[in-house]
């Protein structure tokens, strides 16, 4: 591990808010306490490990939602869309086994349930010793096939986004959701979660933060359905607020995760919509050497020294912008 004096700090998880969660039922094991705890010190210290403690794999970028808000598919034209090779997937995990990678989310952009073998990827993944595979969903596909199968192949946890309680709003904003669908879907894998005795996965509901959502109902009305509840700063990927100077502030991205596309380019966090910071491919890389690219390096460097404005890829990334807005105020 490389580890830097600190200079500035950079706080893990600030853009996530959990509103309310039911009581974990299954015991974690030494080592995964080891990497939450990993996850929350090694940004706050510059500590950079061998090999990310975390993966983001783009499973696919493709949609069956066109979301009025959606911060990702509107940067996208249509010959930039496509689903992961599963044979480049299986190269990714057979190197992270190596490199004792700890957490995956099998989602970046799109729906990751319209890959045809996203069932078959959580379940290499376990057998790669990966401790946490999780990824997000709109939850329309997510059938009783799907939920089952996915339970059967050791997935942990599962991310189900809705935004608010209003079914009118909700598929006024989710074009193409449907309200009760997803309600549905969400209390059938519950259901059969306890009718094969498993713990998991967890269930987790999220919504964006929009002005003028109760979080309170929110709350109340979704842990009914879920284990987890929880609220998620808005990012406007669009209007990009460039030129803003923090000099206390750093990315946790840095010394925490990679994010890789499906079509194998590789960058060191999962707001860089232009690629920046892209070092490269899986296909000709490996994630090691990615990790640890002197470009990388140096723009870990500026963030340590407060001057992440420098870089362009965060210049106007709406992530940084909402961390930094929030921590002003």
């Amino acid at each position: 591990m490389i580890q830097r004096p600190e200079m500035v700090k950079a706080v893990a998880n600030s853009n996530f808010q959990v509103l309310g969660a039911k009581p974990v039922s299954d015991i974690q094991d030494a080592e995964y306490a080891q990497y939450r705890r990993c996850w929350q010190e090694n940004p706050a210290t510059f500590v950079v490990r061998e090999f990310p403690l975390h993966l983001d794999i783009e499973a696919t970028n493709r949609c069956n939602l066109r979301c009025t808000f959606c911060d990702k598919l509107p940067l996208l034209d249509k010959n930039q869309m496509g689903d992961m090779d599963f044979g480049l997937y299986q190269k990714i995990l057979d190197e992270s086994e190596a490199g004792r990678l700890w957490g995956l989310k099998l989602s970046y952009r799109g729906e990751s349930l319209l890959h045809p073998r996203l069932v078959e990827m959580v379940a290499y993944a376990k057998t790669r010793g990966v401790l946490d595979v999780y990824f997000n969903t709109n939850g329309m596909l997510l059938n009783d096939d799907k939920s089952q199968r996915l339970m059967d192949a050791g997935l942990d946890r599962i991310s189900v986004s809705v935004e608010g309680t209003d079914p009118v709003v909700f598929e006024r904003d989710r074009k193409g959701a449907k309200f009760h669908r997803i309600l549905q879907n969400l209390d059938t894998l519950i259901s059969l979660r306890t009718r094969k005795g498993y713990t998991k996965p967890r269930v987790r509901v999220q919504t964006v933060k929009f002005p003028g959502l109760d979080l309170e109902d929110y709350r109340a009305f979704w842990l009914s359905h879920a284990d987890e509840v929880a609220a998620i700063d808005y990012k406007d990927s669009v209007n990009r607020c460039r030129g803003l100077i923090d000099p206390d502030w750093a990315c946790p991205q840095l010394w925490q995760r990679m994010t890789i596309e499906w079509s194998g380019a590789i960058m060191p966090c999962n707001n860089d919509d232009f690629r920046h910071l892209c070092v490269g491919n899986v296909k000709e890389r490996d994630v090691a050497s990615c990790w640890h690219d002197p470009h990388v390096n140096r723009t870990r460097d500026l963030h340590q020294q407060g001057l992440s404005h420098l870089v362009s890829a965060c210049d106007g990334c709406p992530w940084r912008t909402a961390q930094i807005q929030k921590t002003s105020r």
